[in-house]
């Protein structure tokens, strides 16, 4: 049995199951990480974040200097996967879980993992054995030292972090109710089409039953077929449409409420009548990392510092999100230049553009200062007419 912890009134275990609730939320949806994936928002705001921070180099430094070469431990902690592929994964399952747990692999000779294997949280439940925390996975059990446990936001002495199961299950599911709403209401299933009439008063039950089925054999669905009917029968359209149902205004807001809960602005997902109020990419991408991503940076850095030699750290490098477009990026090469603190070599690396080597050996013979023994060469084209 996963662990159970108590939050405002309710439970939450393991798995994200709202014991309050059951497996279902006040919309009469079934809230689980499956289901949750489905909703368009919720996987594209997912994915922004974890993809964005997945995609960065991460290197380590020592006294603020960068120790080369890279850790294998940074650059593929989960070998085979790629950097992205496990920096993305760790970010993501952080937010919708609120956890990320990964055995430890063995010790180099230096006493540190090279390697870590991640456990999906659904199979992990925490406890503690005289104040110590235990993990047990499936049927093994590990002691802290041998786990990476990550956690996302969570209660003082918790030994849970929390993620959008455990806290946004009614918002996640009010999303579904609109998303199934809406698949219903382009199926002509939301409310009645119409009423159809007969003006036989003996009409019996099995007879209305009978008709009712006859027409929706005939013309439910998208069949569009005109119908014909007698002069006893006859047939009212209940009109109805998105708006007065407000399903536009439903989605838009759904769009909206996940929008916060990610932490990211509405436009991000798409929400109409949202406006950015940043001039530039690297303002706007200032803002992302400012708010959005620093607090997942962070964590996952701190994290993967606890698996480096004492005095050394991790770091992700930003550059990449916080490239301006070309025309700012060479303006500040240019003002670099000039003030001195720039050289072309270094901005050409910069913009990962090769060197020339043989400009490169030009440049400093003529910005070389004279020094004692070429000042005393004499001028061999001169002197001997000067003699």
């Amino acid at each position: 049995m996963p662990s159970v912890a108590n939050i405002n009134g309710g439970t939450v275990d393991a798995y994200g199951r709202v014991g309050r609730f059951g497996e279902y939320v006040d919309a009469g949806t079934y809230v689980d990480e499956n289901t949750t994936l489905t909703v368009s928002a919720v996987w594209r705001g997912i994915n922004l974040i974890a993809d964005a921070i997945g995609g960065l180099p991460i290197h380590a430094y020592e006294n603020g200097e960068r120790i080369e070469p890279t850790p294998s431990i940074l650059l593929r902690p989960a070998y085979p996967e790629t950097a992205v592929e496990t920096y993305s994964a760790m970010v993501g399952t952080l937010i919708l879980h609120g956890n990320y747990v990964a055995v430890l692999g063995p010790a180099n000779r230096n006493g540190y993992p090279e390697l870590i294997y991640p456990v999906a949280p659904t199979r992990v439940s925490v406890t503690r054995d005289s104040g110590r925390l235990v993990y047990k996975i499936d049927d093994m059990v590990f002691n802290a030292s041998e786990v990476m446990h990550i956690k996302a936001h969570s209660r003082p002495g918790s030994d849970y972090g929390l993620g959008l199961l455990q806290t946004q299950r009614q918002l996640i599911g009010s999303a579904l109710a609109i998303n199934e709403y809406a698949a219903k209401y382009f199926a002509g299933g939301t409310a009645p089409t119409g009423i159809i009439k007969s003006a036989n008063p003996d009409l019996t039950q099995q007879e209305a039953d009978l008709l009712k089925s006859m027409w929706l054999q005939h013309y439910g669905g998208r069949n569009r077929e005109p119908a014909v009917l007698n002069s006893t029968t006859d047939f009212t359209p209940i009109t109805d449409n998105a708006q007065q149902a407000q399903l536009i205004e439903s989605r838009t807001f759904s769009l909206t409420e996940v929008a916060n809960a990610l932490g990211i602005p509405a436009y991000y997902l798409g929400a109409p009548n949202t406006s950015r109020t940043y001039s530039n990419v690297e303002s706007e991408n200032m803002q992302l990392i400012r708010w959005s991503l620093t607090p997942w940076l962070t964590r996952v850095e701190q994290a993967m510092s606890d698996l480096l030699p004492e005095g050394q750290y991790a770091k992700f490098n930003l550059d990449s999100l916080l490239r301006g477009d070309t025309l700012s990026r060479y303006q500040a090469h240019q003002i670099g230049i000039d003030a001195g603190f720039l050289t072309v070599d270094e901005v050409r690396q910069i913009e990962d553009k090769p060197i020339d080597m043989a400009e490169s050996a030009d440049t400093e013979m003529i910005d070389a200062p004279a020094t004692a023994d070429t000042a005393e060469l004499p001028n061999m084209a001169g002197d001997t007419a000067n003699d």
